[in-house]
C-alpha cells in the first residue's frame, strides 16, 4: 500500500508543479516509468501471439503474472488483450483474455498480501486462473488422453514462464543498476527469448521461411561462437526445443540446433566465418538425412538469413554476449581446463558421426501392409469363391456358419503357421466345391500374413533402437554439460613453479595449472616455443618443477602435459586364423584415455573369414571412439549393440565383446562381457575365470542388450588373459589355467604365442590371446 501510494504522491506532485510554472515538461522518472510501460505492454503484445502445440497460448497469461499490479502490470495487461485480440482466433482469444483478466484482478485486489510478494505466488495464481479457464474452455469437445496431456503441460509452463519472466522484469521495474547476472536470471533470459521466438515463428518472411526460426539460428550461432561447445550445445537445443514446441512438438529442431550448435562452439578460437560455415553445413547435412519425413526445405534459408546477420553484426554487440553464456565467472575455470573439455566433445561428436554412417544403409522406407487375421480369409475367398455357384449360399444366406467354421480354424493355423483339412469343420469341407484350392490361397496368404508382421515387428525394433539412439545423445549432452561444470580447480603455486622454470630456460610460454575432477594435475602450455618444450630433455626439469611423472601430449599449437600414471601396463598380443582362410574374424586393441584408464578390447565375429572381420573391425573402431571421448561405458557398449543389431537386419552378423579397463592409479578395473569367452586373472599362484552370460552385440538391443561387468581389482605383477573362444574351444580349460599360474612374468607376448600354437583343440576357429601384465613405474621425479 504504501509502494503505490508514493508512487501516486509523487505523480500528483508532479503535476502540481507543472501547473504552477504553467507548462508541461517531461522529468527523467516520467520518462523512465513511461518507457517501462511500453516495454510491458510491447512484451505483453508479442508473447500473446505465442502458440504451442498448434492451440495454446499461455505466454501472454504468464506475462501477466509477472508484471505486477501497477501501471506496468496495466501495459502489460493491455498489450495482451490487444496481442490475444489481433493474433488469435476469437474463441481462444476469450479463454486467455479472461485468465488474465482474474489474474490481473487477483493481483491488484490482494497486493498487500505478503504471500502474494513470493516468487512463486503470482506464478501459481496464472497456472490456476489458466487452468479454469481453459477446464471450461477444453470441456466442450471432451477429453482424449493427448488433450489432458497438453493441458497439464500448458499449465506448467505457464507457471514456469511467469517465474521467469518475473526475474527479468522485476528488476528492471525496480531500477535496480547493480543488476546481477547469476544463472538464474541467465536461465529466465533464455526463456524470454525462447517465448519471444516462438511469437515470431508464425511471422513468415516469404512462403515457409519464418523470422523466428531464423533469429533463433542467430542466437544458437552467435551464443555456441562466445559460449563454446558444451554451453552452445545446451543453448541450441533449448533454442530448438522452443522451435518444436511452436510446430509439431516432434523434437527435430533441438536435434538439428544442438548439433549445430556443437559444430559451432568447436570454432570458438577461430573467426566468425568458421563458426557460421560449421553451423550452416551441419543444419544442411541433418536436412540431407532427415529429407524424405523430417526437416523442412525452409529451414536453410532460415539458417542462411541468420548466418548473414551473425557475419555483419558489430563486434561490440557480440562482446557483450559474453557474459550472458560464459559457463563460469572470468576468475574461474582456466582456458586449459575449457580446451580440455571442448576436447572431449569434439571426440563424442565424431564417435555419434561415425555411429550413423555405420548405421544410415540400414534403415529402409517402411511398406503398408496390414496384418489382420480376417483378411486371410478374405483375400483367399476373392481368389477362389468369386466364380464359385455356391458363393450365395456360402457367403450371404449361410454366412455366420461360414464364419464360424472359418473362426474355429484360425488358432491352430495360426499356432502351426499352416493350414490343414483337419482344422476345419467337416461340414465345411465337404460341402465347399473347391476347398483344396480355397486352402492353398489360405496358406499363401497365411504366410504373407506372417511376414508381415515379421516385417512390422522389426521395424517397430529399429524405430525404438533409433529412439534409444537419442537417449544416447541426451545423455552424452548431459555428460558434457556435467564434465563443463565440474570445478578444474587453478594451482597457482604450481603454476609459478612451472613458469619460473620455462622461464629458466629461455622458453617463452604461457602456462595454465589446474587438477581435473580427479584431483590429477595437468598443465597447457602455448606459445611460439612450445616444441621446444616437448623435447624429452625438457620434461625432467618440468616434472621437478611440478612434482608428479608428467606425459607430454602435443595438441594444436600448444602442449598438454598430463600427471602420469603409477601403474604401468606390458601387453602381448598373438593371433592365428582359421586354417583356409584369408583373415582371422577377431580384432583387438589397447589404448589409454587420458583420464589414466587403460583399455584392452577384443572382438570376435560370427564365423570367420572377411564378414567376420568387417563386424569385429567396426566394434572395435566404434567402442574405442566413444571410449576415447569419455563415454560412459555400459552406455557406449548399449548403443553399440542397439546400433550393430540394426545393421544386422539388413546385412546380418554379430560380435562378441570383451573389455578390460584399468585404472592405472588405482589398480581398479571392470570387465565387461557381451558373449564373450572366459576372462582369467592371476593374482599370485591362484588364477581367477570371469564368465558372462550377456548375449553377443547386435544379437539384443536396449536393456535386453546390457553387458555383463565384473569389478576387479589389480595390484603389481597380476596377469589378466583375454582370449576368443577360438582358444579355450568347448573343451576343459585345466590347462589354460595351468600354464597362465606357471607364468613367470617374462614376456606376455610369448605366453600369448605359446596359447595359440599349443591348444589341444586344433586350429578349427580364429584364434586370438591377449595378456596383460600390471607393473609399477619406476620413475618418480624429485619436487624442486
Amino acid at each position: 500500500m504504501a509502494a503505490r501510494g508514493d508512487r501516486y504522491t509523487k505523480l500528483n506532485r508532479w503535476r502540481a508543479a507543472a501547473a504552477q510554472v504553467g507548462q508541461t515538461g517531461l522529468r527523467a522518472p516520467a520518462v523512465q516509468l513511461a518507457v517501462q510501460v511500453g516495454i510491458h505492454l510491447l512484451l505483453g503484445a508479442v508473447l500473446a501471439g505465442g502458440v504451442v502445440f498448434q492451440k495454446f497460448s499461455p505466454f501472454g497469461v504468464a506475462m501477466v503474472a509477472a508484471s505486477g499490479s501497477g501501471l506496468c502490470g496495466a501495459g502489460a495487461l493491455a498489450g495482451t488483450c490487444l496481442g490475444y485480440l489481433s493474433l488469435v482466433d476469437f474463441s481462444t482469444a476469450l479463454r486467455y483474455l479472461s485468465a488474465s483478466i482474474l489474474t490481473f484482478a487477483v493481483d491488484f485486489a490482494f497486493y498487500d498480501v505478503k504471500v502474494l510478494r513470493r516468487p512463486w505466488a503470482m506464478a501459481l495464481v496464472a497456472g490456476a486462473m489458466n487452468g479454469c479457464t481453459g477446464f471450461i474452455y477444453l470441456s466442450q469437445w471432451g477429453w482424449r488422453t493427448a488433450d489432458v496431456i497438453y493441458f497439464l503441460t500448458e499449465i506448467a509452463m505457464t507457471i514456469g514462464s511467469a517465474w521467469c519472466l518475473r526475474q527479468v522484469l522485476l528488476p528492471l521495474r525496480q531500477s535496480k543498476e547493480d543488476y546481477e547476472l547469476n544463472d538464474r536470471r541467465r536461465f529466465s533470459l533464455l526463456v524470454l527469448v525462447c517465448c519471444v521466438l516462438i511469437s515470431l515463428s508464425s511471422l513468415h518472411l516469404w512462403r515457409d521461411v519464418s523470422l523466428g526460426r531464423a533469429l533463433a539460428a542467430l542466437c544458437a550461432m552467435a551464443g555456441a561462437w562466445k559460449g563454446g561447445g558444451a554451453v552452445g550445445a545446451a543453448l541450441g537445443v533449448f533454442l530448438g526445443l522452443s522451435m518444436d514446441l511452436a510446430g509439431s512438438g516432434a523434437p527435430l529442431y533441438a536435434m538439428a540446433f544442438g548439433l549445430a550448435s556443437l559444430a559451432a562452439g568447436a570454432c570458438r578460437d577461430r573467426r566468425r566465418p568458421a563458426a557460421a560455415g560449421a553451423f550452416a553445413l551441419t543444419i544442411a547435412a541433418v536436412t540431407m538425412w532427415t529429407w524424405d519425413s523430417a526437416m523442412q526445405i525452409s529451414l536453410l534459408f532460415e539458417v542462411l538469413l541468420g548466418t548473414a546477420v551473425f557475419l555483419i553484426l558489430p563486434n561490440d554487440l557480440l562482446r557483450q554476449l559474453s557474459p550472458l553464456v560464459s559457463a563460469l565467472p572470468a576468475d574461474g575455470l582456466s582456458r586449459g581446463g575449457q580446451d580440455y573439455v571442448r576436447r572431449q566433445l569434439e571426440q563424442a561428436a565424431d564417435a555419434f558421426h561415425s555411429l550413423y554412417e555405420s548405421m544410415r544403409s540400414a534403415f529402409r522406407a517402411p511398406i503398408n501392409n496390414d496384418a489382420d487375421v480376417s483378411a486371410v480369409f478374405d483375400r483367399a475367398a476373392c481368389r477362389v469363391c468369386r466364380r464359385c455357384t455356391l458363393r450365395a449360399a456360402c457367403w450371404e444366406r449361410d454366412y455366420i456358419n461360414t464364419f464360424n467354421a472359418l473362426n474355429d480354424a484360425t488358432a491352430a493355423m495360426l499356432a502351426r503357421g499352416k493350414g490343414e483339412a483337419g482344422d476345419f469343420p467337416r461340414h465345411f469341407v465337404d460341402h465347399c466345391l473347391h476347398f483344396p484350392a480355397f486352402l492353398d490361397a489360405v496358406n499363401q496368404e497365411l504366410t504373407a500374413l506372417l511376414y508381415r508382421r515379421q516385417y512390422n515387428n522389426r521395424l517397430r525394433e529399429s524405430r525404438m533402437a533409433v529412439c534409444r539412439q537419442y537417449g544416447q545423445l541426451s545423455t552424452l549432452l548431459d555428460h558434457a554439460a556435467a564434465e563443463l561444470s565440474r570445478e578444474l580447480v587453478p594451482d597457482p603455486g604450481k603454476q609459478r613453479r612451472l613458469a619460473q622454470q620455462l622461464a629458466a630456460r629461455g622458453l617463452e610460454l604461457d602456462c595454465q595449472v589446474f587438477r581435473d575432477e580427479y584431483g590429477r594435475l595437468r598443465a597447457t602450455l602455448q606459445g611460439e616455443d612450445w616444441r621446444e618444450a616437448a623435447r624429452p630433455d625438457e620434461l625432467p626439469g618440468m616434472e621437478r618443477a611440478l612434482g608428479v611423472p608428467l606425459r607430454a601430449q602435443p595438441l594444436d599449437n600448444s602442449l598438454s602435459l598430463v600427471q602420469l600414471e603409477p601403474l604401468m601396463a606390458v601387453a602381448g598380443i598373438a593371433a592365428k586364423k582359421k586354417d583356409g582362410e584369408t583373415v582371422s574374424g577377431d580384432a583387438g586393441t589397447y589404448f589409454k584415455r587420458e583420464d589414466g584408464t587403460l583399455c584392452v578390447l577384443l572382438c570376435d565375429g560370427m564365423g570367420s573369414g572377411p564378414l567376420a572381420s568387417r563386424e569385429s573391425t567396426l566394434a572395435v573402431r566404434l567402442l574405442e571412439q566413444f571410449l576415447t571421448a569419455g563415454v560412459d561405458t555400459e552406455h557406449a557398449l548399449i548403443t553399440l549393440s542397439s546400433a550393430l543389431a540394426l545393421r544386422g537386419e539388413e546385412q546380418g552378423g554379430f560380435t562378441t565383446i570383451d573389455l578390460l579397463q584399468i585404472d592405472l592409479f588405482s589398480g581398479e578395473g571392470s570387465i565387461y562381457k557381451l558373449g564373450a569367452a572366459p576372462t582369467y586373472i592371476r593374482h599370485g599362484t591362484l588364477v581367477r575365470r570371469v564368465t558372462g552370460s550377456a548375449l553377443p552385440a547386435g544379437l539384443a538391443a536396449g536393456e535386453i542388450g546390457r553387458p555383463d561387468c565384473t569389478r576387479i581389482h589389480l595390484e603389481p605383477g597380476d596377469c589378466v588373459l583375454m582370449v576368443s573362444d577360438g582358444v579355450t574351444g568347448t573343451g576343459d580349460d585345466e590347462w589354460l589355467r595351468h600354464r597362465l599360474a606357471d607364468f613367470q612374468g617374462d614376456s606376455p607376448k610369448e605366453l600369448a604365442r605359446t596359447l595359440i600354437t599349443d591348444s589341444p583343440e586344433g586350429a578349427t576357429d580364429d584364434r586370438t590371446a591377449l595378456v596383460v601384465q600390471l607393473e609399477k613405474r619406476e620413475r618418480i621425479p624429485k619436487q624442486a
